[in-house]
């Protein structure tokens, strides 16, 4: 049996699937078996992974599953790929992404020396229309961690963070190991921050190592989820983030998440300040809608005051 399980949640990028492919293809750690789940493209994805996969039988395909329907969300491929997979490490590479050829072997090799790891994660370059844009030396450069080098992380340090900033901006760049137990369906429900839920469910009770090398290139294009999230409104993210703090009983953060709120949902969308219905959603004691128009009039008085 490999070592690893590739999970490869495809669904309408098929002019990117020659690229994902090949990376996968050309790593350099070769103990690994792809889980392939196809959402009903409605392009020619099938058919190119199909071709890819007879033109090329060193690639190890365990599972290729075309879903009957559309399920409406990447993230239950995702949740299906992590079931099927009998292997101690997972990486799902989205197929509008691709990595560097040492990508597994140096995250794999990390994971083998600390088995107190769940996961482990690299750096990113951000690609659009093929050529590099940023990477994400400024969302980790607080980790303080050598240009090169990796380091253990303790979770305590990444869960602070959630929801509202997370060192991991893309899943494929993410390697973990597979619990011994099985991880809830509810993660994977929500439409754009299920990929934060589940890397804080695996690190509630262990640590994470970071390695600062962009080995990982994640793509933005007009159909991403990063494209989605500057297209429309971003009431929805908020109702997650609200999920999230109930689900892992993270609700003192609610001045926090009335601030970040504040700040990158209101301040874009004037006409929106009356909108609480996120915020309501936190469960707590406190009268919450008092506190954000409270928290709103200190804002405004800011802004003002900055001018």
């Amino acid at each position: 049996m490999a070592k690893l399980s590739v999970i490869i949640p495809s669904y309408n990028h098929a002019e990117f699937l020659m690229e994902r492919l090949e990376s996968i293809y050309n790593q350099t750690y070769k103990d690994w078996e792809a889980i392939i789940i196809d959402d009903q493209s409605i392009d020619n994805s099938v058919e190119f992974i199909t071709k890819f996969i007879d033109k090329n039988p060193k690639f190890k395909v365990k599972h290729f599953i075309v879903n009957d329907k559309n399920s409406g969300s990447g993230y239950y491929s995702w949740h299906k790929g992590i079931e099927l997979a009998e292997t101690k490490y997972i990486w799902i590479a989205e197929t509008d992404d691709y990595s560097e050829p040492t990508f597994l072997e140096e995250l794999v090799c990390i994971l083998d020396q600390n088995d107190k790891i769940a996961l482990a994660f690299c750096g990113n370059n951000y690609v659009e229309k093929d050529e590099i844009i940023y990477d994400s030396t400024n969302r980790i450069k607080d980790l303080n961690v050598e240009t090169g080098e990796c380091k253990v992380i303790d979770n305590k340090v990444f869960l602070n963070r959630m929801p509202f900033n997370t060192y991991i901006t893309n899943g494929s760049s993410v390697v973990f190991r597979k619990p011994k137990f099985e991880i809830p369906k509810e993660l994977f429900t929500n439409r754009l921050c299920s990929d934060i839920f589940l890397w804080s469910y695996l690190l509630q009770s262990s640590s994470v190592v970071f390695l600062n090398k962009n080995l990982n290139f994640f793509r933005r294009h007009e159909g991403s989820t990063s494209s989605y999230l500057q297209k429309n409104k971003l009431e929805t993210i908020y109702y997650e983030k609200a999920k999230y703090l109930n689900y892992f009983a993270q609700t003192e953060k609610y001045d926090q998440f009335i601030d970040h709120y504040l700040k990158h949902y209101i301040w874009n969308h004037k006409k929106e300040f009356l909108n609480t219905s996120s915020i309501q959603k936190i469960q707590t004691d406190k009268n919450l809608k008092v506190q954000y128009f409270y928290r709103l009039i200190l804002f405004l008085v800011f802004k003002l005051l900055k001018k």
